[in-house]
């Protein structure tokens, strides 16, 4: 199974039957009033200047020595009220890692409600269904990602696969040809268009 600046995180897409993604983690930062900014100390060296992204210093736990820290911290932020939404997609992730579906399904759920105008979960959610063999399932949550965010380019390729496995060729054919321009790496290009030859053939030769 596969698992987004500040903002994005590219994670890599398999080519022939697996699905990956282009992850983007996006995060804000609640202005704070003059107050608040006075009373901060100081900062003495270019280390101490730099924000600190609390998500990404969990996930560095979870990948170090001491990784149920890391996973500790990530539940805390994701229980904070507000929720931090991409601590829970963090920890999706991670129980994908480790096997655990159902919990898996569940955190994507939960950031879709808690972020419905984010794409990535919505993402994450089809490539888990994909990967479950529900191809149908997985279809409505990759459209759906382009429905709110039309720069979510890589849900036309996993769309294309869906429509593959559902055996819908001309439609595969139509979601492989709108990703292809949009396609983040030559060696991506090249596989789509191998598959675009592909179906071309078979259409023919039907």
């Amino acid at each position: 199974m596969s698992n987004a600046p500040s903002n994005n995180r590219t994670i890599p897409l398999i080519i022939g039957g697996l699905c990956v993604l282009l992850a983007v983690l996006v995060w804000q930062v609640v202005p704070r009033s003059p107050e608040a900014y006075s009373a901060d100390p100081i900062p003495t060296s270019l280390e101490e200047g730099i924000e600190i992204d609390p998500v990404q210093a969990a996930i560095d736990q979870v990948n170090g020595p001491n990784p149920m820290a890391g996973i500790l911290a990530l539940k805390a932020l994701a229980e904070e009220e507000p929720p931090n939404v991409d601590a829970v997609i963090e920890l999706g992730r991670f129980s994908i890692q480790s096997g655990q579906f159902d919990k898996a399904r569940e955190r994507f759920v939960q950031a879709i409600e808690l972020a419905p105008e984010r794409s990535e979960p919505l993402i994450q959610l089809g490539m888990l269904e994909l990967d479950g063999d529900s191809p149908a399932d997985a279809l409505i949550h990759f459209e759906r990602a382009l429905v709110v965010d039309s720069a979510a380019h890589n849900a036309w390729f996993f769309q294309a696969q869906c429509h593959e496995r559902l055996g819908n060729p001309g439609l595969a054919l139509s979601s492989y040809k709108r990703f292809l321009p949009l396609s983040p790496d030559t060696v991506i290009e090249e596989a789509v268009k191998q598959r675009i030859l592909l179906l071309e053939e078979n259409s023919t030769n039907s």
